[in-house]
C-alpha cells in the first residue's frame, strides 16, 4: 500500500461518517423523478461512491500538494469499496420502496 497509515484512517473514517450521515437524513423523494431514474437506491448508492472518491482525491490533493499517482488512485477507490456491502446493504433499501426513507 502506498497511502500513508493516517491518510487511510481518515478516508474510512469520512466514508463512515458520511453513511451514517445518509442513514439519519435518507433521500429526497423526488429523487427518482428529477433524475429520471427508476432504480433509485442504485443511482443513490453510485452517487456516493463517486462522492466518496472525490471527496478523498481532493483531500488527497489537499494534503500532499500533488496529484495522487494511478496507484495511490486505485487505492482510495479500494478504501471505498471495502465498504460495499455496507453501502449497498443501506441504498439497496432505496430500491424496494422506491422512494426516501
Amino acid at each position: 500500500m502506498t497511502l500513508d497509515g493516517e491518510f487511510a484512517k481518515q478516508t474510512k473514517d469520512l466514508i463512515m461518517q458520511t453513511l451514517d450521515l445518509y442513514k439519519k437524513s435518507g433521500a429526497s423523494p423526488r429523487v427518482g423523478q428529477i433524475w429520471n431514474c427508476e432504480r433509485v437506491g442504485d443511482f443513490l448508492c453510485g452517487f456516493f461512491v463517486g462522492e466518496m472518491v472525490g471527496s478523498a482525491l481532493s483531500a488527497f490533493q489537499i494534503v500532499h500538494k500533488r496529484e495522487p499517482t494511478s496507484e495511490e488512485h486505485l487505492e482510495i477507490i479500494e478504501l471505498v469499496e471495502g465498504h460495499a456491502g455496507d453501502i449497498k446493504a443501506f441504498f439497496s433499501k432505496f430500491n424496494q420502496s422506491n422512494g426516501a426513507q
